[in-house]
């Protein structure tokens, strides 16, 4: 796996991987942009992928398709990164086969854990990475995409030795176009990390319409989030991840640092779209290795039923 990733194709034009496709381009690779959804296809190729933040504000023109069409199988990627919901993979995974040449290597970019084995079982486990992003972002509208917070490095890693060149590559592609990574032999660790500081914050904001610092500024909510991390931690240990002493006030520190940004499942929650529920299968773990997680499970039940009264009436209605 010597390629240098010239040609990225990036499947998914939500905040991930919008952000991640623009700062390719700007560092000179040639990117395609696929997605589901018409609109965001025909802007992306009107006008590109504009990016607004603190740090940084361009515009890249790049190629654009949809990923059930040709555009896939012409561009021919040296890699496909996968940007979309968890929940939609499997219907992803049907779609991509065929798509790509046997040699494509795969980089997982989502949220939760584990979705990279699918990925593995279905084309692979040598050519799959998995990538554990350390960036947010917020689709203001198709195209334009607003760089929320980053806390470097990102982290991808191989599911095999044979995997490792690869990753130790695409951690080199991101920091040069200015997504600073890392390339590290543990990915399924740091997982479980990103799950941790996820199932923090997702479920209080989301039920609470905070942001995350709002959450994290009232003494009652961050009480919920502290009791969340604990539960979570004790999960995690028990299924061999143990962090060390500081982990607890580390992960509260890296989200202090969020500021006012409230998380994807706030958003889709908001705008009616499906919630993407990360979190749970660290309730699952729970159950499994009889860990208690009450706090956790209360709130993924109060964002859930918060969901279907919103799919059966319309409204989200205010929240608790």
């Amino acid at each position: 796996m010597g390629i240098d990733f010239e040609r990225i194709a990036v499947i998914g034009a939500g905040p991930v991987g919008s952000l991640a496709a623009a700062y390719l381009a700007r560092s000179g690779r040639s990117i395609l942009l696929s997605d589901s959804r018409s609109d965001r296809i025909e802007t992306v190729r009107e006008r590109g992928v504009r990016v607004e933040g603190k740090a940084d504000h361009f515009t890249r023109r790049l190629a654009a398709a949809d990923v059930s069409k040709a555009g896939l199988p012409a561009f021919r990627p040296n890699a496909v990164f996968l940007c979309v919901k968890s929940f939609s993979l499997p219907g992803l995974l049907d779609d991509l086969a065929g798509l790509f040449g046997p040699e494509t290597v795969i980089l997982v970019m989502q949220n939760g854990l584990d979705n990279e084995d699918a990925v593995a079982e279905r084309f692979g486990a040598d050519r799959v990475l998995r990538a554990v992003v350390h960036f947010a972002g917020a689709l203001l509208e198709p195209g334009v995409v607003r760089m929320m917070f980053f806390n470097p490095p990102n982290y991808i890693g191989a599911l095999t030795p044979a995997g490792a060149p690869a990753a130790e590559r695409l951690a080199a592609v991101f920091t040069e176009a200015g997504l600073a990574a890392a390339a590290v032999p543990d990915i399924k660790r740091h997982e479980w990390i990103k799950a941790i500081l996820s199932a923090a914050l997702m479920p209080v904001c989301g039920p609470t319409g905070m942001t995350m610092k709002e959450a994290l500024a009232l003494s009652e909510t961050r009480t919920l989030c502290e009791r969340i991390l604990q539960e979570s931690i004790s999960v995690a240990a028990s299924r061999g991840f143990v962090f060390g002493e500081s982990f607890f006030s580390d992960c509260l520190d890296y989200l202090m640092k969020a500021d006012n940004h409230k998380p994807s499942s706030s958003v889709d929650l908001e705008a009616g779209l499906p919630v993407e529920y990360v979190f749970q299968p660290i309730i699952d773990a729970g159950h499994a290795s009889r860990t208690p997680t009450p706090c956790l499970e209360a709130l993924t039940l109060v964002m859930r039923a918060l969901e279907k009264r919103r799919d059966r009436t319309g409204k989200l209605g205010p929240h608790i």
